[in-house]
């Protein structure tokens, strides 16, 4: 079962969209500022609603739109080229037609606007919005340009509800995914994605039914949990109890997808200095223990292998709390013999291995408290006082 999710997994992977550099198209009859007028005006064609008899008047839209698309597409392309060329001449200059095409792309609110059709556009215009939406932040864009663009994504009202909407879409989310995934490469949007309380929708997102959109979400939480840990490291620190309230069902939801993958990017929260804080509440807290210890007995080797890199850090914790302490040692050889058998579900853990002797070898040593023993042992009753006989010994329960 496994093998087959894996394979479904890599051919997933292969034929997801991604927002890549574009080559260079053949030239459009309209120049880039009458491209924008048009977009706008037949973004304003796709809000209403059409009928079977309009299908062919649809299809030109679509034609439309994937044309002027491509000639705000090979305008960015063309910016971004240049400069990369004259970043050696010192700062890129950029014309004022080039500026002005540009801030009336952004005043129209095309980005958006487009973005909330998806649902609605054929899948080539899909990718032409994807395009476009993820070039509007390629690195290599002069400065002026940058700054209108992140300001128009960091600080629009419904930009990223728009691109969630989309998750409920399975047409659409793969999408949605790929510009979201594009936009997280900037700590500023990272900020602003997790403050506005989206990212809990996201999770949410993890338990699609479409296998697709499920590891779409998680992939996606896993960039905008990882990409910039100086930012999403204290934002967990504040918003703790209400992620792990949504997440920890991702890691019992018996789906080997989500569950390899929310195991996998709790292991790298966890294991990270960023979120040091948040491990250790993690791992105090005997609920999420028996979670993991419960991923330990999967059939999944791989999950198993997964949930080592957590189960890890609850026994190498040197400030275990007494009741993660007590579970531990209660069930201590049950837990050597099952590590005994583990394998490292990926082929790059050279230290697997070496955690795995260790973690075994501190199970063996872990014993309770002196001071918990003490308190455990209770005499049976009170000895009676007899010439010449023995004090009843205390037993332990």
């Amino acid at each position: 079962m496994g093998i087959l999710f894996k394979s479904q997994e890599l051919f997933r992977r292969l034929s997801t969209p991604r927002c890549l550099p574009v080559a260079a198209r053949k030239s459009s009859k309209h120049s880039p500022r009458d491209a924008v007028q048009k977009l706008t005006d037949e973004v304003q064609l796709l809000t209403c609603p059409s009928s079977p008899e309009s299908q062919t008047k649809t299809e030109e839209l679509w034609k439309d739109v994937h044309n002027h698309l491509l000639v705000i597409l090979n305008l960015l392309k063309e910016l971004s080229e240049n400069s990369k060329t004259d970043a050696l001449h010192g700062r890129v200059k950029v014309t004022n037609d080039q500026l002005h095409v540009l801030e009336q792309f952004l005043a129209a609110d095309l980005p958006v606007q487009l973005l909330s059709q998806l649902t609605s556009l054929e899948f080539e215009v899909r990718k032409d919005v994807m395009n476009v939406c993820c070039a509007l932040l390629w690195p290599d864009l002069p400065e002026e340009v940058a700054a209108q663009v992140m300001e128009y994504v960091r600080f629009h009202p419904t930009l990223f509800s728009k691109l969630m909407d989309s998750y409920a879409s399975d047409e659409a989310a793969l999408f949605s995914g790929v510009v979201l995934r594009s936009f997280f490469r900037y700590g500023q949007l990272v900020e602003t994605f997790l403050t506005s309380g989206k990212v809990f929708e996201l999770i949410g997102y993890a338990r699609h039914p479409s296998i697709d959109v499920a590891a779409d979400a998680i992939y996606t939480l896993r960039t905008a949990m990882l990409e910039h840990k100086e930012v999403s490291g204290p934002w967990l620190v504040a918003n703790y109890a209400e992620f792990f309230t949504l997440y920890n069902p991702l890691l019992q939801c018996e789906d080997y997808v989500v569950e390899r993958q929310a195991l996998t990017l709790l292991a790298g929260m966890l294991m990270d200095r960023s979120f040091q804080k948040v491990m250790m509440n993690y791992v105090s807290n005997e609920p999420h223990l028996k979670i993991i210890m419960n991923l330990l007995l999967a059939d999944s080797k791989s999950i198993q292998s997964e949930a080592f890199h957590v189960f890890k850090i609850f026994v190498v914790n040197p400030q275990k709390p007494l009741r993660i302490q007590q579970i531990l040692v209660k069930n201590k050889d049950r837990l050597v013999a099952l590590l005994q058998t583990l394998q490292s579900g990926r082929s790059e853990d050279a230290n697997f291995n070496t955690d795995q002797q260790k973690v075994i070898g501190r199970l063996l040593e872990m014993n309770l408290p002196i001071q918990e023993t003490i308190t455990r042992c209770k005499p049976l009753e009170e000895p009676t006082r007899v010439t010449g006989a023995r004090h009843i010994p205390a037993q332990c329960q």
